[in-house]
């Protein structure tokens, strides 16, 4: 522990000790860089217990604070991660019971530099997240950080004002637009797209044949990107050369033996700035529930930082193929055979009618 950690550990004990007792123990951080004093926006700091388990985390606002009310007394530590930026902890704050433990932190910048890191994992890393000093551990850092920052977000979106627009679009297997219509266009907040449950879909699959004969798909957001349920049946690569040297790419792929329809596709990293900036998915594995390949169904999300430190999805689709059955030939009557008609594309956009940067 460096000597400004152990400044704010000093204090905020001293704090603690004169702190009366409330209904539940209460950590107040305040992060500032430790270079320009200014406030640290948008950090995810997360909580660990004496058995470095998780227990909560949240972000630091635009003041740099952030509360976070622990479940048991005890010594804790907490995890600070920025974007762009190498992970800090500061360890040993010990919490008693009922306290309000104030704890001011001066946080250093030193970034990580995605551009200058070529080191891959040999043969991907499958089952879990990825790990260690190499190019996918550190790409799955930032992805998983921007995602987590995103799912927090969803709490203040009362705060992000923002222009919101919904559509569908009918699209010929050529991808060529044929017709389209806006399903809502206004003012307003609130959450666009929402995946289903992660377990489902890891162990039901990502498209369903319904009891009509209509097909559903589905697609991951936040929560199931960063679920176990993902990661224990994905594996994460990175290129050899990205396409484009701006964006680092972050790919993954069903474990091998998957049987249900699953996903695969790329995360894109700005290599300069650390933000996640867009994720592409394909559908994997499907042949066994829709009749002929559709090698455009798929989809993709887009994130956004916003000046207050709070990330939201600003534009995403999915893209659902369209079948039809032929008549079958005279000589096989029973035989079932179908063509792929087109696709139809449902998405939506966030445009922030504010979003200052501080």
């Amino acid at each position: 522990m460096n000597r400004l950690l152990q400044n704010a550990l000093a204090t905020s004990l001293a704090i603690a000790g004169c702190a009366g007792t409330i209904a539940a123990q209460t950590v107040r951080l305040e992060l500032r860089d430790s270079a320009t004093n200014t406030a640290v926006i948008g950090a995810l700091v997360s909580a660990l217990d004496s058995l470095g388990r998780q227990r909560v985390d949240g972000l630091s606002n635009d003041r740099g604070m952030l509360t976070l009310r622990l479940p048991s007394a005890g010594v804790w530590s907490f995890g600070i991660r920025r974007i762009g930026i190498t992970p800090q902890q500061v360890t040993g704050i010990r919490v008693e019971s009922g306290a309000v433990v104030s704890l001011p932190l001066r946080m250093t910048s030193t970034r990580q530099m995605l551009s200058q890191v070529r080191v891959t994992a040999e043969g991907g890393i499958c089952g879990r997240a990825p790990e260690g000093e190499n190019r996918t551990a550190m790409l799955w850092e930032q992805m998983s950080l921007a995602l987590r920052a995103s799912t927090l977000s969803r709490a203040d979106t009362a705060a992000v004002m923002a222009r919101v627009e919904e559509w569908t679009r009918d699209l010929s297997p050529k991808l060529e637009e044929l017709r389209s219509q806006v399903l809502r266009d206004g003012n307003g907040v609130g959450r666009l797209f929402m995946a289903l449950d992660p377990d489902s879909l890891a162990s039901v699959g990502y498209v369903r044949k319904e009891s009509n004969g209509d097909f559903s798909f589905f697609a991951p957001d936040e929560a199931v990107l960063l679920s176990e349920a993902f990661l224990g049946t994905h594996c994460f690569d990175t290129p050899k050369r990205d396409a484009d040297p701006a964006l680092a790419e972050l790919r993954f792929r069903p474990v091998r033996g998957r049987s249900v329809p699953d996903v695969e596709g790329t995360a894109f990293v700005d290599a300069a700035s650390g933000e996640l900036r867009r994720i592409e998915f394909r559908y994997a594995s499907s042949r066994n529930v829709i009749p002929i390949p559709a090698p455009h169904a798929g989809g993709h999300v887009a994130l956004q930082r916003l000046g207050s430190g709070l990330w939201i999805i600003t534009d995403w689709a999915i893209r659902m193929p369209r079948f039809e059955q032929v008549p079958p030939p005279m000589r096989y009557p029973a035989r079932r055979d179908f063509r792929l008609t087109g696709y139809r594309e449902v998405g939506g956009t966030v445009t922030p009618l504010w979003n200052p940067r501080p």
